[in-house]
């Protein structure tokens, strides 16, 4: 039977900040510098990190008001890994934690809508963004903001 374990919050110790950022990019998230990401991992009040067999495969973090609404962002599964239930696992924690907390917002890439939908997310149609000038082609092109 595969392994995967999930540590949150005070559970995590000794990231590999490379790796974590590595993991992201390869997800289709952003590259970061890891000392960047560090900082926004070790500030987020959520943290979420899944290994296999020691390996980093999975993450997720969000920030709360922890009366109203949380933003959850950087939920990640290494593709490899994909297909196996752990994204699911992940999220089931995540929204455990969170949902009681008011609203859980996700920023998600285009491509895995319907995943979040399967787990109880709902499309918002007032959702909106301000980025500079230079950042907004791209979101353009990668199909999160509707040509303008």
């Amino acid at each position: 039977m595969e392994t995967f374990t999930l540590v949150s919050n005070d559970e995590i110790t000794d990231v590999d900040w490379l790796q974590l950022s590595n993991l992201l990019e390869l997800c289709g998230l952003n590259k970061r510098p890891p000392e960047i990401l560090q900082r926004a991992f070790e500030q987020s009040q959520f943290r979420y990190l899944g290994y296999y067999h020691g390996e980093l495969v999975a993450t997720a973090r969000a920030i709360s008001d922890l009366t109203y609404a949380s933003y959850l962002c950087d939920v990640a599964v290494h593709p490899y890994y994909q297909g196996r239930g752990w994204g699911k696992s992940l999220m089931e924690k995540v929204i455990h934690d969170l949902a009681p907390l008011g609203k859980v917002f996700i920023y998600s890439v285009p491509e895995k809508m319907d995943f979040y939908q399967r787990l109880g997310f709902h499309p918002l149609l007032t959702a909106m963004v301000h980025v500079d000038e230079k950042t907004l082609p791209a979101l353009i092109n990668a199909g999160y903001i509707p040509p303008v």
